[in-house]
């Protein structure tokens, strides 16, 4: 093999590792993390904003729906997502939502557990 065809493959083999290290530390965010939580979170959600359809409508369902999109979007910003917490939220929510009325109490219950638990996975963050 030839000096300078060592040195070519050489200088592109550090070039393209060097290219994949950067992508992998400093992008990885955007290309796997935000992906696969906004998957995860559409996944979970998704089966709660089809009982929506179950409920009668009051200004407490346009309320609670207004609620569920603020868990989600918060649930995207944060940096770790516990998914058994998600789980334990979206199966009290739909606890609530099984008589197909939402009442003023069954969302002042539902707020509680939201805040709860954006401030309990927030915590864990720090």
């Amino acid at each position: 093999m030839k000096s300078g065809c060592l040195v070519k493959g050489l200088i592109i083999s550090t070039i393209f590792f060097a290219g994949v290290f950067y992508i992998a530390t400093n992008k990885s965010d955007d290309y796997f993390i935000k992906p696969i939580k906004n998957f995860s979170v559409k996944y979970f959600t998704k089966d709660l904003k089809n009982q929506f359809r179950y409920v009668k409508e009051t200004p407490e369902k346009d309320s609670l729906f207004a609620q569920v999109n603020y868990f989600t979007n918060n649930l995207k910003e944060l940096n770790t997502v516990h998914l058994n917490a998600v789980s334990e939220v979206l199966d009290s929510i739909k606890f609530y939502l099984n008589d197909s009325l939402v009442t003023q109490k069954d969302l002042k219950n539902i707020k509680v557990i939201i805040e709860a638990k954006l401030k309990d996975e927030r915590s864990k963050k720090n």
